[in-house]
């Protein structure tokens, strides 16, 4: 009894741990907001941001007071006739999903894979609504803890999680936006509201309006102790971020009422560490190896925060619930702007168990979460938002949800484990209000995946391919280890009179599933994503361009200009906002081809050039040189007919390594 009672107050710990965190990030979101409006700086901010903590401390503790809660009674169950009648969708979503698994495994025409997964999400859902019941009464907890055994093995992924993550290198070219503006912030001590990668505060913000507070946050602490803002982003946030995600995993687990919380767990973690075949969106080729990024932070750590928040206000409608929704959803906004189309959804998803009981309660839960993201999205297109991603002519295969599906779930027998596991999910969770909400995200991630549905967002409201992120709510790693698990009850039920009648037959059924994974994912730190291996802690640059960075910055000075290929010239753009270069990444230029000053043909000639796209000519070269006025100019080692050119046009060697050299114009 003892020792179940320090195994809970641990686990307890860990959700106020939790807690903190979405505080912290709601209130800085808040006092961000503020200060853009206000035009005040990094000290008003942190000022600021204080007094707000403590205010939200004191709220919370006030309604977290005995006589402030308020409970629904719960609702009696369905007739027995509706229950009869739902009896059949359990065998319609379990047959579709395996067609759609098997699909996607096999990479079948995509016909056979989002219609039989709208078929099998439509029915779980419908199911899980037909045999909706309600929660228990006012002590509804996180769940029960197992023991000692169960805390001591997620405390062990967490830290060996965080200790991996800095053992992990994968330079990612986002960072050219995110990273920068944190180092503005670090070096002069105000957010922006205009660019500062190509000129100090003289255009127009590529990504506007600045919605997302994160890289302010790090910013405006990198500013506090007076380091870069990749010191922070890099050698920081992935360990703590990787931990808290474990925990906010274990938290939705439990949340869930799963049993074999450790197993399903580690079935989950194993997964993500083997989900990295596609460096574009596999859970798990976001987990971990980019857990630096607001976006890839509000996937795998608040998401399940919010599953959960919206689960206990179905369970237990009160003021002190109702007020971790709302938190919820403002720290999602200061997240990523993703928040604005995926929180909501979340919402309204977590919300509909509330509907047969209270529609005003379910509206209110929903208004609560999604309240702050709803309301960034229309000041975001009031205020002409736009973001700097191509959807142009190179890449229309971006609006066709076979290429994004396959990328996210892949192929092989991996694929056909999450597809299967996800679209099963609300038949396999023991929660009848979770299991609601995940048939809903399931079924909205299907209707994203139907061709042409991206592409008439983009049409109607500009958002389109990132639409793929719909399917971040689905939680699938956290499917995937229940999946196995019940698999394994099942086996122990199906074959009670054999050998698997043992106690450990889920173990034999995650061995088997482990077996498969390893035989046909990739691990996320293989060559073939794009990951490494370095030793901790590093920044998430190549150590050559690292090098050769900080030569260039040194040598060229403030108010420098350098043209560099993207990898090096990203580099240089997440290291200081004092030296620009012509263009990190070619799609950033296009949003300002209209300012004569800006010299959009000038700069998308040379960015071509050291990136060796495509032919080119030395008259034209020469003259944007010249244009531009730059200063070094670094090129691939091996390009000899390229740095040549350089050298017609008037540069002069300046540094050479195995994979730059660099020639100065001074």
């Amino acid at each position: 009894m003892a020792q179940g009672r320090a195994a809970t107050s641990t686990a307890m710990r860990c959700d106020r741990l939790l807690d903190a965190v979405v505080a912290l990030l709601a209130t800085w979101t808040l006092v961000y907001h503020a200060c853009l409006f206000l035009r005040l700086d990094v000290a008003w901010a942190l000022g600021l941001e204080v007094v707000a903590l403590a205010a939200c401390a004191l709220l919370t503790r006030w309604l977290a007071e005995p006589g402030t809660r308020e409970h629904v009674a719960p609702a009696t169950r369905p007739p027995r006739a509706a229950r009869g009648r739902a009896v059949r969708l359990p065998t319609v979503t379990a047959t579709a999903a395996a067609v759609a698994a098997l699909s996607m495994a096999v990479s079948a025409p995509w016909l056979l894979v989002w219609v039989p997964w709208l078929v099998a999400a439509g029915a779980g859902a419908w199911w899980a609504f037909r045999t909706l019941t309600a929660a228990s009464g006012p002590d509804v907890d996180d769940g029960l803890v197992e023991g000692r055994g169960e805390v001591a093995v997620v405390l062990g992924w967490a830290v060996a999680l965080a200790a991996l993550a800095t053992f992990t290198l994968r330079p990612n070219p986002d960072d050219l936006y995110y990273v920068n503006l944190s180092q503005w912030v670090a070096e002069h001590g105000t957010f922006p509201l205009r660019d500062t990668i190509f000129a100090d505060l003289t255009y127009p913000m590529s990504n506007w309006p600045p919605v997302a507070s994160y890289d302010g946050l790090t910013g405006a602490v990198a500013h506090l102790v007076g380091t870069r803002a990749g010191s922070v982003e890099y050698l920081v946030v992935p360990p703590l971020a990787t931990a808290l995600s474990v925990l906010a995993l274990w938290r939705l687990l439990r949340a869930w009422r799963v049993r074999q919380v450790a197993l399903v767990l580690s079935v989950a973690l194993v997964f993500l560490l083997l989900d990295g075949t596609s460096s574009y969106g596999p859970p798990g080729n976001l987990f971990l190896t980019r857990l630096w990024q607001g976006k890839v932070i509000l996937l795998c750590l608040l998401v399940p925060v919010l599953l959960v928040h919206a689960l206990r206000f179905v369970e237990r409608p009160s003021r002190s619930t109702g007020l971790r929704l709302a938190l919820g959803g403002v720290a999602s906004v200061g997240l990523s702007t993703t928040a604005i189309f995926l929180t909501p959804l979340i919402a309204f998803a977590g919300a509909a168990p509330l509907l047969p009981r209270s529609r005003a309660r379910a509206a209110a839960g929903f208004a609560l979460m999604a309240a702050y993201p709803i309301a960034a999205g229309v000041a975001t297109k009031v205020l002409g938002g736009r973001s700097a991603d191509d959807f142009g002519a190179r890449r229309q295969y971006r609006f066709d949800p076979s290429w994004f599906g396959h990328e996210v779930f892949l192929t092989g027998p991996i694929a056909a484990l999450a597809v299967f596991s996800v679209l099963v999910g609300c038949l396999l969770v023991p929660s009848a209000a979770a299991r609601v909400t995940t048939g809903l995200l399931v079924l909205a991630t299907g209707v994203v995946l139907v061709p042409g549905m991206t592409r008439l967002s983009y049409d109607v409201t500009g958002l389109g391919p990132t639409l793929w992120r719909v399917s971040w709510g689905c939680t699938v790693a956290a499917l995937v280890g229940l999946a196995v698990a019940r698999g394994g009850a099942w086996l122990h039920r199906r074959y009670a009179h054999t050998w698997l009648r043992h106690r450990w037959s889920s173990g034999v059924a995650a061995a088997v599933a482990l077996a498969v994974l390893v035989a046909s994912g990739s691990p996320i730190w293989a060559g073939d994503t794009g990951n490494q291996w370095r030793a901790p802690f590093h920044w998430e640059r190549t150590p050559g361009s690292r090098y050769v960075a900080d030569r260039v910055i040194a040598d060229v000075g403030p108010g420098g200009l350098v043209l560099a290929p993207d990898s090096l010239a990203i580099t240089i753009a997440v290291t200081t906002t004092d030296v620009k270069t012509v263009a990190p990444r070619d799609y950033y230029l296009h949003y300002l081809r209209d300012i004569p000053s800006f010299h959009y043909r000038e700069r998308l000639t040379l960015v071509d050039f050291a990136n060796e796209v495509g032919p080119w000519r030395q008259r034209e070269v020469s003259r944007a040189l010249r244009v531009l006025h730059v200063d070094v100019a670094c090129l691939a080692t091996r390009d000899v007919r390229r740095v040549r050119a350089l050298q017609r046009a008037g540069f002069t060697p300046m540094l050479a390594t195995d994979y730059f050299r660099c020639l100065q114009n001074f």
